[in-house]
């Protein structure tokens, strides 16, 4: 339901995060895109950041996919409704990726 995609910038379902984390992230100056409660059941969050303003996403994730590309984000939609239904997103499904070549 708090999921960072690039320094401060959080996609969060504000419908059902508790507010006091919510003050927390803006007085850290965190810009906030809201995914809504129905995307967030369906795995809306349950994405994948993976550095230079690119991210992998589900395609039934409308509202964070607009938001993104709207913020100049690269996003690869990805069809997740059959992988959904064993109950794991994209984020899942993937190991810890090295996102800084000097690291």
């Amino acid at each position: 339901m708090v999921v960072p995609i690039a320094k401060k910038l959080t996609a969060v379902c504000l419908d059902c995060t508790e507010p006091k984390l919510v003050d927390w992230l803006k007085a850290k100056s965190h810009d906030i895109i809201d995914v809504p409660f129905h995307d967030t059941i369906n795995l809306g969050c349950n994405f994948m950041s993976l550095g230079r303003d690119r991210v992998i996403a589900p395609k039934a994730s409308g509202t964070l996919i607009q938001q993104l590309r709207a913020r100049g984000f690269e996003v690869a939609a990805v069809d997740m409704s059959e992988i959904s239904k064993t109950g794991g997103g994209i984020h899942c499904m993937a190991q810890a990726l090295r996102r800084d070549a000097s690291a």
